[in-house]
């Protein structure tokens, strides 16, 4: 048989057909009625008289039980007389015989049992039916276009190892019929033109054969599956009722090999098919299918954990069950965009819980398509993106948070360029207010860097903007530990800065005997609202003149506060010592004690330490 397509019908089943044929009209059967008997439409009892279908070994053995006759009568040149088929009575033994083994064989590939048992047997009898020495039976690979070696009887070590896989180029009868896809015979391998001088005339040589026929074993569709193959120590020429059992046979081991593929490949399935399935199920991601209109038909745990239906309420209810109203038109261009075969990756939406929230998922859609390429529906892979989209919209807000930062300080900075330039007489008076004042700036948004800008305490504020100054015991500090927003943080970081600034050149922290007092509380208003009371006094530093001159300093300690956190300002430069009392409004974090319960006051004082000299950190209390 030529090629791997669909066959034509090959002598030895037309004239199976004609028996069959013969046999039926012999007992007045209709082909109606033999096909009841088998269970089988009549259309399939005409293709088997034809010859254009094979018949299956189950069949054959209910087809010869329901017309009374051995199955070998099917396959003998002989016509039957009357109910009974004549046969030499010298002949009866050995037919039955060959009957049994055929309707034995027959049997076991009914029965479930273990393969290589059924092939060793199918070997027997093949070899028994050909009056053999040996026997093997491959399985053909079309992927590797190669024989295996299934099973095999009456070889050496050698031999067996030789066969084990024979490809198109063998000079093997196998390899010859694997080549033109029919029965192959050699009755003499020493006087074959094709095996002269080839490796595998050496190893027919060594396992001590002459003689060998090999018959390809084709499935009812015309595929080729395997190769049977007998062998003779003998020059022999095997006989063609030989060969009319053989095919028998040939047609069973077949039909052997073709339901261990299907089984095979049913296994294969099954357990790929297990795999997916535990797969899907232990996904976090949820994964749905819907029908093409929408319907929801399978529904995993990662569906449930997310979404929160659980599979036994969402099935069978439409998957706009979970699309908030204003976006159910993304629905509707979905399904219309799977229909046409396309496939959606990486989609982000909004989708709707159970309990109602809205949660941020990323949707990949593809289409689900039948047995026959026909697209029937659509699985949904959903992965919640919340933790995503939270973070990028807290990336954008520190951004637009260091952009609105970055330019207030460009913008004070140029300002205290302007301001230092008029009210200083030198370039480098001007130089040295100028970085004084940015080491101010910068030392405010250090803390709110450390602080990871959610807020500073009050405490931490004054140590580090009056710890360049501090000297032995010069500095007291009193209060409750309040934590103050960026915005109060950098503008009371500016006025402290001054103040000692002030002090440090003309105030009490000029001169080795002067005392700076700060201190601060919170004022309840009367209602839940709370202010807070800053006071800064000098003492014992050098007297001050009735009139002193306001410079840009002064200007900012006076308008900053009013300005920037809606608070007022009474500063005094008294003969006695500059004295500054700063209140302002609190927002609710900033009214809220570090230590809950904890309203008392605590004094503290700048201890100078020498070798850490210019370090807010070494400064304790």
């Amino acid at each position: 048989m030529e090629g791997r397509g669909r066959r034509g019908p090959i002598p030895a089943d037309i004239r199976f057909g004609r028996r069959m044929r013969e046999r039926r009209m012999m007992v007045g059967m209709s082909q109606t009625d033999l096909g009841a008997a088998l269970g089988v439409t009549f259309q399939q009892i005409q293709k088997y008289e034809r010859g254009t279908n094979r018949v299956s070994a189950g069949t054959l053995q209910m087809l010869a039980a329901t017309l009374r006759v051995p199955i070998t009568y099917f396959f003998d040149g002989q016509a039957a007389e009357n109910d009974q088929p004549t046969i030499g009575e010298g002949q009866d033994a050995e037919r039955q015989d060959e009957s049994l083994r055929l309707q034995e064989i027959s049997t076991l590939l009914i029965q479930e049992g273990n393969l290589d048992s059924i092939y060793r047997r199918v070997l027997d009898v093949a070899i028994k039916l050909m009056s053999a020495d040996m026997g093997s039976m491959q399985r053909f690979y079309p992927e590797q276009r190669e024989l295996r070696l299934l099973a095999w009887k009456g070889f050496d070590s050698y031999s067996a190892a030789f066969w084990e896989r024979v490809h198109l180029k063998s000079a093997s009868t196998c390899g010859a019929a694997l080549s033109v896809r029919h029965r192959v015979i050699v009755p003499d391998v020493e006087a074959s033109d094709f095996m002269a001088g080839t490796v595998d005339l050496h190893a027919y040589r060594q396992s001590g054969i002459r003689a060998v026929q090999s018959t390809p074993l084709v499935s009812r569709s015309g595929q080729l599956l395997g190769m049977i193959s007998t062998h003779w120590r003998k020059p022999h020429q095997p006989t063609e009722r030989a060969f009319r059992l053989f095919d028998v046979l040939a047609r069973q081991a077949a039909d052997l090999i073709e339901r261990t593929q299907v089984e095979e490949a049913l296994r294969e399935s099954e357990q790929r098919f297990r795999w997916f399935a535990s797969i899907v199920e232990s996904s976090e991601d949820a994964i749905v299918s819907k029908d093409i209109v929408g319907i929801i038909t399978t529904w995993n745990t990662g569906a449930e954990r997310l979404f929160g239906y659980t599979s036994d309420e969402i099935v069978g209810k439409p998957v706009t069950f979970l699309i908030p109203s204003d976006r159910h038109t993304e629905e509707r261009t979905i399904l219309e965009r799977i229909s046409r075969g396309g496939r959606i990756e990486n989609y982000e939406t909004v989708r709707r819980r159970k309990d109602g929230s809205l949660i941020d998922v990323s949707l990949t859609i593809s289409p689900l398509r039948n047995a026959e390429g026909k697209i029937v529906g659509a699985s949904k892979i959903a992965r919640d993106i919340t933790r995503r989209k939270c973070a990028e919209r807290h990336e954008r807000m520190l951004k637009a948070e260091l952009y609105h930062r970055v330019m207030n300080s460009l913008a004070r900075v140029a300002l205290l360029a302007t301001s230092c330039r008029r009210d200083t007489g030198s370039i480098d008076e001007f130089a040295r207010s100028l970085d004084g004042r940015i080491h101010s700036i910068a030392a405010a948004h250090r803390l709110l860097s450390q602080g990871e800008g959610h807020g500073v305490g009050l405490a931490a504020l004054v140590h580090n903007q009056l710890a360049p100054h501090a000297a032995e015991a010069n500095i007291t500090l009193r209060g409750t530990e309040l934590m103050l927003t960026p915005l109060a943080i950098q503008a009371m970081g500016m006025v402290l800065h001054e103040l000692a600034t002030n002090a440090a050149k003309y105030g009490a922290l000029s001169v080795l005997t002067g005392q700076v007092s700060v201190s601060w509380d919170r004022r309840q208003d009367g209602s839940d609202a709370a202010n807070l009371m800053l006071v800064w006094r000098e003492f014992g530093g050098p007297r001050i003149a009735a009139q002193v001159k306001s410079g840009y300093g002064t200007r900012l300690i006076r308008e900053l506060v009013p300005y920037e956190l809606g608070g007022t300002v009474d500063l005094e430069f008294a003969p006695e010592g500059v004295s500054c009392r700063i209140e302002f409004p609190l927002h609710v974090s900033e009214a809220a004690v570090t230590q809950a319960g904890n309203n008392t006051l605590r004094e503290d004082h700048l201890l100078w330490s020498p070798e850490q000299a210019g370090s807010a950190a070494c400064w304790t209390t």
